[in-house]
């Protein structure tokens, strides 16, 4: 049975209101201590606001008219997240209480790639709510574009072999601060390379710190009282360890990581030849 326009919209703005109400209904109920909160949050999260962001062919729009290449930017996602989370196990920044063998695949594939499409729809859906929708292009190329762009690039492949290394063991680790330091060295100039593919600089801003923080706050603070996952104190100096909210200074620089590493995989997965 082919529905008409008018149900294609009614259904999907009922869809929509049915995925609010559930993924507050998981932060809240994160928030009430219930453990196992955040997968529901971040499944429902991505698609209440990929649904709100279907005309602007984000991530659930991809899923539904190009799945193949879904596919390869969850499987980029997973992957990612993956060595990631090894890395942060393995120098003990944080652990699992309550998952445990098979039960880690939830974790890696559900988790940490949704979480990252969440992510990415909250950044699409801000641009949008702030007046400003992403939109990426292919400036003329300068001698700063380029130089810029592939600073960023090698930069990029350099902290993913470290955290891969950190994250397999294979014999040659980059110490922590110094894996600190190149991550905070690639957010800089990832962040100087997305300005020559977005439009204005002042709201390109606006939405990357407010995604942060909203991100930052709605995937975190429930789980200070449900503790699905349990950070540690990072080997670092004191200042990545100060408290802010109830999160260290270290996670929240996390975040400008856990921001920025989805929409440089969508830019060049996705986007790419026209925007890489």
């Amino acid at each position: 049975m082919k529905l008409t326009r008018e149900q294609r919209f009614l259904y999907t703005r009922i869809t929509i209101l049915i995925a609010n109400v559930l993924w507050l209904a998981f932060a809240f109920a994160g928030l009430k201590g219930f453990s196992f909160w955040y997968g529901g949050f971040v499944l429902f999260f991505w698609l209440a606001f990929g649904l709100l962001n279907y005309t602007y062919k984000s991530s659930v729009w991809l899923i539904h008219k190009k799945v193949w290449l879904f596919l390869i930017l969850y499987l980029a996602l997973a992957g990612i997240s993956y060595v990631a989370d090894q890395f942060g196990v393995n120098n003990h920044l944080w652990f699992y209480p309550l998952y445990r063998g098979a039960g880690m695949l939830w974790v890696w594939l559900v988790l940490y790639p949704f979480a990252g499409l969440a992510v990415l729809e909250l950044l699409y859906f801000l641009g949008g709510y702030l007046g400003e929708p992403l939109s990426f292009r292919e400036r003329p190329m300068t001698k700063w574009h380029g130089f810029f762009d592939v600073f960023e690039q090698v930069l990029f492949l350099v902290v993913t072999g470290v955290i891969v290394t950190g994250a397999l063991r294979l014999g040659f680790e980059v110490a922590l601060p110094i894996t600190t330091t190149l991550v905070i060295l690639w957010l800089g100039v990832a962040l100087i390379k997305l300005h020559f593919h977005i439009r204005h600089l002042g709201h390109y801003s606006l939405v990357i710190l407010s995604t942060v923080l909203l991100a930052l706050l709605s995937h975190e603070l429930p789980n200070t009282v449900a503790r699905e996952w349990v950070y540690l104190e990072a080997p670092l100096s004191s200042f990545f360890n100060v408290m802010l909210l109830g999160l260290p200074v270290w996670v929240w620089i996390g975040w400008f990581w856990l921001v920025l590493l989805p929409l440089r995989l969508w830019i060049f997965l996705v986007l790419h030849p026209r925007v890489r």
